[in-house]
């Protein structure tokens, strides 16, 4: 599916998501040891070396211009991180140094030029709405892990729809592939703050209009319940992602509420 973002927006959702991590990991406080509880298996260096490592690997999938194979190193890369005794802002350099990389790949490359994905031969545009989510729900994780979610950054509406947006139409009719179908039909509803169209309240640089068609679909399995879930975009997102329970502040659940914590407890994505 196509983003709903225009590419001069992604870039700079995606540059602006990538200078949180910096500034996060830049603080001499932030300690790459500490555990990351929406990661449970990862500490702060982990989250950021999987990040870093994976905008590195984006990049590669647009230079390497190959649709029919993906790009090989991704391991090294992640391996080559600072390690957590080195401290945050050796961390922060370290991602620094790829984010640019990628930024730089991403601003050169034409957004039909043919690139490996996730989901077969595709376009180069592919990696660039990846790596705005894949940043921005793990800029939440860090933000999340360093002080707690009183820390995190309010996501701005056009980007978080699209988020929402990319999980229903492009990552989660991949995970069917690969896990059972969930015991339950969701049905979203993403509801907007209001004029101004961005949870911050402030519009950035070539924010779009979210639009009216603010509703998906994540299909369950034959005959499986339904429940609907209405909120802010970036609660919806989060939601999705595991990140958040239905009980999340500004979300409003309907229908079969055992069916879907079942659901979101065994995880919609891979």
């Amino acid at each position: 599916m196509s983003p709903r973002l225009t590419r001069e927006r992604m870039l700079d959702a995606l540059e602006a998501q990538a200078g949180l991590v910096r500034f996060t990991l830049a603080d001499p406080a932030a300690d790459p040891a500490a555990p990351v509880p929406s990661c449970p298996d990862w500490n702060v260096r982990d989250l950021v070396a999987h990040l870093g490592a994976a905008n590195w690997w984006g990049g590669a999938n647009v230079r390497d211009r190959n649709p029919d194979e993906r790009s090989r190193g991704l391991r090294a890369v992640m391996e080559s991180a600072p390690p957590a005794g080195d401290g945050g802002p050796a961390l922060a350099d370290w991602y620094a140094g790829l984010t640019g990389e990628l930024l730089d790949t991403l601003t050169d490359a034409a957004p039909d030029a043919p690139a490996w994905t996730f989901a077969g031969p595709g376009r180069a545009v592919y990696w660039l709405r990846r790596m705005v989510h894949e940043t921005a729900i793990h800029r939440w994780d860090l933000e999340n892990a360093l002080g707690g979610p009183a820390a995190t950054t309010p996501l701005p509406e056009d980007v978080a729809v699209d988020t929402v947006d990319e999980f229903c139409t492009a990552i989660r009719p991949l995970a069917a592939v690969l896990r059972p179908e969930p015991q339950v039909t969701l049905r979203l509803r993403a509801v907007l703050h209001g004029s101004e169209g961005l949870a911050s309240g402030a519009e950035p640089a070539g924010a779009v209009d979210p639009g009216t068609d603010l509703e998906w679909e994540v299909p369950g399995a034959d005959d499986a319940p339904e429940a609907g879930v209405a909120g802010p975009p970036e609660a919806l997102a989060l939601l999705l992602w595991g990140r958040a329970g239905a009980d999340a502040e500004g979300l409003d659940v309907t229908g079969d509420r055992p069916a879907l914590d079942a659901a979101l407890e065994a995880g919609l994505s891979t």
